[in-house]
């Protein structure tokens, strides 16, 4: 999974293409609340009781479980937007950050980024 983490986003959210790689029924998916990121417009459908992994630096896993983490579905579902939204990443918010207890170290003086636990 891509992600980027955002300290300006107050969720987090699985991108489009991600949700297609889980063969999860995108086409039932169209609610919750409508949210525009890079010029589209989404709905950002909540899916619940998540449970994700997350490789670390020495090869351990972290996994964490999520009572619920939204997705972005595009509003207009046809092939062109499909292919347009392909490479939005999915997004890592202060809400994933802070019930995690993760804090974002970022020295750009050493090109150096990491989450800290």
């Amino acid at each position: 999974m891509d992600a980027l983490i955002d300290t300006g986003s107050p969720y987090t959210v699985l991108s489009t293409n991600e949700i297609m790689s889980t063969r999860l029924p995108i086409t039932r998916m169209r609610s919750g609340e409508t949210v525009s990121l890079a010029g589209f417009h989404f709905f950002n459908h909540p899916i619940r009781n998540v449970n994700m992994s997350f490789g670390t630096e020495t090869g351990e896993l972290f996994k964490v479980s999520i009572p619920t983490i939204g997705s972005l579905i595009p509003t207009k579902l046809d092939k062109k937007t499909l292919d347009e939204v392909k490479h939005i990443p999915s997004i890592i918010g202060n809400d994933f950050l802070e019930e995690q207890k993760l804090a974002l170290y970022f020295n750009p003086s050493t090109r150096t980024a990491y989450l800290e636990y």
